[in-house]
């Protein structure tokens, strides 16, 4: 089936190219207020100003399929096509051999060849808590908690109180000096402090200025918004994810240059990767940018990195100018906008839709404190126990204590 774009005063002669749907480089939208069909697409656009501005006519072959690359250049050395408005992938000379007829454009864009994963889950409400300091942060607290009430031991050596010679009790101190709680019940006069005591205390209030500070803005930019699980971002990360990915049949050409990909599927399981271009990526992205928690994440794992161009006749009458009107459309910003376009285009024809935020936002209710809860609940039945245990050592000590005094009395 042949489609026939006619362009005002087209006199230097005709383009001729396969068409495929291609979502969103090229496709077309029928609107009911517009007799003739809407072509969109950034690769459409392209060639379709490029027809009317020079003064060229278009002629479409619709396909029902994107054809081979191969297929096209050779279709375009048999003379059925002189262009194609698709593009193909730009390999140097010594990976590939273009047909002698043929040859390409000024490339279009930077096709790279990306692993989009699902992104993880929400993390659970306790590791609200525990994310925002990190691992490395909370091991030095818990060292704090020694390292403080040894120096607590050793700046008041010559104080005549016994609040500070003994460790356990200076460990509670510590915890207490971490938390910022007060130590009420400290027996420690500190009248002409020396120069330590104030350096100590001084570093100590510093130490939890700057904790308290760290935490609450940590803790304050989660309650906006949701914190996830890392996402999958590296050959490693995917391996042992063992991830199943799913490889257009257009892309497995390129992936026999990438013979360590393979090994990757070799253990698949239930979930889903995908291997998209950047573009495509950007097309869906697109659809889920007002979600709170986006379905999927564009690793790093990327190969690739080839120019995806124009392919047409060598030596073609229109080839130099069409050289010059790519690199203008790209400085004028064309190419964005049309690829915005493309989008709106594409959700109004179906191609494409805004994904909802089905996202659960739940009223603040007693179940936001669940770690709260747990906090009491675990630790009033330790604190009692731990109580009851100091009460009998304390007991049996006086007991032993009043039996030598009374021994040796």
């Amino acid at each position: 089936m042949h489609s026939l774009m006619d362009m005002d005063n087209a006199t230097l002669g005709f383009l001729r190219s396969p068409f495929s749907i291609d979502i969103p480089h090229a496709f077309v939208y029928n609107d009911t207020q517009n007799t003739r069909p809407i072509f969109c697409g950034p690769y459409m656009e392209t060639v379709k100003l490029f027809a009317q501005v020079y003064h060229y006519q278009l002629q479409l072959d619709e396909l029902e399929s994107l054809p081979k690359k191969s297929l096209v250049e050779q279709k375009i050395s048999d003379g059925n096509y002189n262009l194609s408005l698709h593009g193909v992938l730009v390999r140097s000379e010594m990976e590939e051999r273009l047909p002698n007829e043929t040859e390409h454009s000024y490339p279009l864009e930077l096709m790279r060849n990306c692993v989009m994963v699902p992104l993880a889950p929400e993390l659970p409400k306790w590791m609200y808590v525990v994310w925002p300091l990190g691992r490395y942060i909370w091991t030095s607290l818990v060292l704090g908690i020694f390292y403080i009430a040894f120096l607590m031991r050793w700046i008041h050596w010559r104080e005549k109180s016994l609040a500070t010679k003994s460790i356990t009790q200076n460990m509670l101190y510590a915890m207490a000096f971490l938390m910022y709680s007060p130590n009420m019940n400290m027996n420690l006069k500190l009248s002409r402090p020396s120069v330590r005591v104030l350096i100590f205390y001084t570093l100590l209030y510093t130490l939890g200025f700057i904790l308290s500070n760290y935490h609450i803005s940590h803790m304050t930019a989660f309650d906006m918004k949701p914190v996830f699980v890392r996402p999958i971002n590296s050959w490693s990360d995917l391996i042992s994810s063992r991830l199943r990915i799913i490889i257009p049949e257009t892309l497995l050409e390129e992936l026999r240059w990438l013979p360590d990909y393979q090994k990757l599927m070799a253990n698949p399981s239930r979930s889903y990767a995908y291997v998209v271009t950047q573009d495509a990526w950007e097309f869906f992205n697109r659809q889920q940018r007002v979600l709170i928690q986006p379905y999927f994440h564009l690793s790093n794992v990327c190969f690739g990195g080839l120019f995806n161009a124009l392919p047409m006749t060598k030596n073609a009458s229109f080839g130099k100018t069409l050289n010059r009107f790519v690199l203008n459309i790209w400085q004028a910003g064309l190419w964005d906008y049309w690829q915005e376009v493309a989008f709106l285009y594409s959700v109004k024809a179906g191609y494409a839709r805004i994904f909802l935020d089905t996202y659960p936002v739940e009223p603040l209710n007693l179940e936001f404190f669940n770690t709260a809860w747990l906090v009491l609940i675990v630790g009033l039945p330790v604190s009692s126990i731990v109580y009851c245990l100091e009460y009998f050592w304390y007991r049996r000590r006086m007991q032993m204590l009043q039996y030598d005094y009374n021994s040796f009395g």
